[in-house]
């Protein structure tokens, strides 16, 4: 049986047809390194704002910490000061001089000593005293008139100046007794945590000296 023209032609197209192969989708490698790129970029970003906030959170803590320190060192300061007689101050820190128990004025001076309430007025080894201490980092204190003395600020606390306005001291000028109390330095170590402070108070004799 012969096939027509039409048939032959349809049977030689069917032959000649390819099937092509499906195509798959995927990610380049340009777009993998793009995306890669932007993964990096932000992360980088994200960690350096985390690394931002820890350094503010040590830092606020740190400050907190000396603040505290300082406030409660300076109170217990003033608070012994006030109820103080025979204000005593010198301009060497180092040298603990015989007549401590002698008023005397200063202007600055670094040292400051003073007999405390209930003390006894003629014995010159139980006076209090405030220094910086030798390698001035800190601020320390002797009871014994300095016999010995131990530090009151914490060891993150480093303490660049400290000094000692007094007037008044003598009991024939007709002032009243006043300290003025200037503390200079700085806390942490690194430069991106360091926090520098500056700080003044001012105490009055209680007991009338005019």
């Amino acid at each position: 049986m012969k096939k027509s023209k039409s048939q032959l032609k349809i049977q030689n197209f069917s032959k000649t047809k390819k099937v092509l192969p499906c195509k798959k989708n995927g990610f380049t490698l340009i777009e993998m390194l793009v995306a890669v790129s932007l993964f990096v970029f932000v992360m980088l970003i994200g960690v350096g704002v985390l690394l931002s906030i820890i350094d503010a959170n040590r830092k606020a803590r740190a400050l907190s910490s000396v603040m505290n320190n300082l406030n409660f060192a300076l109170e217990s300061m003033s608070r012994n000061i006030r109820v103080g007689t025979k204000y005593h101050c010198e301009e060497n820190a180092g040298i603990v001089p015989p007549n401590i128990d002698t008023p005397k004025d200063c202007n600055p001076g670094k040292l400051f000593a003073f007999e405390m309430s209930g003390g006894n007025q003629l014995n010159p080894n139980d006076q209090i005293i405030y220094r910086i201490n030798y390698d001035g980092t800190g601020i320390e204190m002797s009871k014994n008139g300095g016999a010995n003395f131990v530090g009151i600020t914490a060891e993150e606390v480093v303490i660049e100046d400290f000094s000692f306005y007094v007037s008044g001291s003598s009991a024939s000028d007709n002032y009243q007794p006043k300290v003025v109390m200037t503390v200079k330095g700085f806390v942490g170590v690194k430069e991106k945590i360091k926090t520098k402070f500056n700080l003044q108070t001012m105490v009055s004799q209680r007991a009338l000296d005019i």
